[in-house]
C-alpha cells in the first residue's frame, strides 16, 4: 500500500533540526499567546518503507480473523492476570492504555509530542542502520476537522478538543467496544493522551491514536484523507547514512534510553550502545 503524506528527505542532523522546527511544523499560534506551538504529533520508525499498522493487526493478520474478538480476549485476560488490585475501579479505557504502554497488542498506535523523541525511535536500532528511518508528522487540527465532517461522528465529540484525555473518552463512550459500535460504519481516528501511568510515558511525551474499529488501517485512513487534506501528514525520511550522526547528536542532547526508559534496563541499554563502536 502507498504511504500517505508529503515526503521530505533529510541527510544530516542540521537538516533534520531545521525541518522539524520550521515555521510550517512549529508555527506561531496567535490564539495561544503568540507562542510557537506545533499542531503535529510525531512517530519515529526505523524503516521508512513501513506502513502505519497497529500491533493488533500484526497479531491478527490471518485473513478472516475477527480482530474485535481478539482484542476483547486480550484485554480481558490482561485485566484478569494483572497483579491483584492493579485495575480495581479503573475504566476499560485506563486498562487499554496500560496494556498498550506495556506491549500488549491493541488497536492503538504510539506517538509523541516531541520530535526529538520520535527521532530517537527512528535511529535506535543498529540492526536497521542500513535502512532509511522516518519521522511521521500528523496534524491534530486537520484530523479533528476530518472527524467533525464525518457523518458517523457522535455529536458528543464535536468540537471538544484536538486531543482527548481518558476522561473525555469515558464521557463520550463507556468503553472501546462502545466506541466501535456507536460509530460504525465510518472510520474515525482520535488522538488520545493516556494517563501518566509511569515515568516512561511522561518522559516520552506519549500519545496514542486509536481507530473506532480494530480492523481499520491507520495507513489506509490517512491515505484516503490526504487526497483532500494534503497538510494532514508529513514524512521526514532520514537517510541511512545520517543515522550515526543523528544518533550521536540525540545523545548529546540527552535524548537516550536512559531518559526515555527510566530504570536499570534502560540505563544498561544506553550504556551498551554509548560505549560501543559507532554504527
Amino acid at each position: 500500500m502507498p504511504l500517505p503524506g508529503k515526503e521530505i528527505r533529510v541527510c544530516s542532523w542540521i537538516e533534520l533540526v531545521k525541518e522539524l522546527h520550521s515555521n510550517n511544523v512549529v508555527p506561531i499560534q496567535p490564539g495561544s499567546g503568540d507562542h510557537h506551538r506545533s499542531p503535529y504529533l510525531f512517530r519515529g520508525m526505523d524503516n521508512a518503507k513501513w506502513e502505519l499498522t497497529t500491533s493488533l493487526q500484526f497479531l491478527a493478520k490471518k485473513p478472516g480473523t475477527d480482530t474485535f474478538l481478539v482484542e476483547r480476549a486480550l484485554i480481558r485476560a490482561f485485566r484478569k492476570y494483572a497483579n491483584a488490585g492493579a485495575f480495581d475501579e479503573k475504566s476499560a479505557w485506563y486498562v487499554m492504555a496500560a496494556a498498550q504502554h506495556n506491549g500488549l497488542p491493541t488497536r492503538c498506535l504510539d506517538w509523541t509530542s516531541s520530535p526529538f523523541v520520535a527521532a530517537h525511535f527512528a535511529c535506535s536500532d543498529e540492526r536497521r542502520k542500513q535502512d532509511d528511518g522516518v519521522i511521521w508528522c500528523l496534524d491534530c487540527g486537520v484530523l479533528r476537522d476530518i472527524n467533525e465532517r464525518s457523518t458517523s461522528m457522535a455529536s458528543g465529540l464535536k468540537g471538544l478538543a484536538w486531543v482527548y484525555d481518558t476522561r473525555l473518552l469515558e464521557k463520550a463512550f463507556r468503553d472501546p467496544e462502545a466506541f466501535t459500535t456507536r460509530l460504525l460504519p465510518g472510520a474515525v481516528m482520535l488522538v488520545w493522551e493516556p494517563p501518566s501511568i509511569d515515568a516512561r510515558i511522561a518522559n516520552q511525551c506519549g500519545l496514542f491514536t486509536i481507530m473506532n474499529h480494530p480492523d481499520d488501517s491507520p495507513n489506509a485512513f490517512l491515505l484516503k484523507h490526504c487526497a483532500q487534506c494534503s497538510d494532514l501528514v508529513l514524512r521526514f525520511v532520514i537517510d541511512a547514512k545520517a543515522k550515526p550522526e543523528i544518533r550521536d547528536m540525540l545523545d548529546q542532547n540527552g535524548v537516550t534510553e536512559r531518559t526515555l526508559f527510566p530504570g536499570l534496563p534502560g540505563l544498561c541499554q544506553y550504556l551498551k550502545r554509548y560505549y560501543a563502536k559507532v554504527w
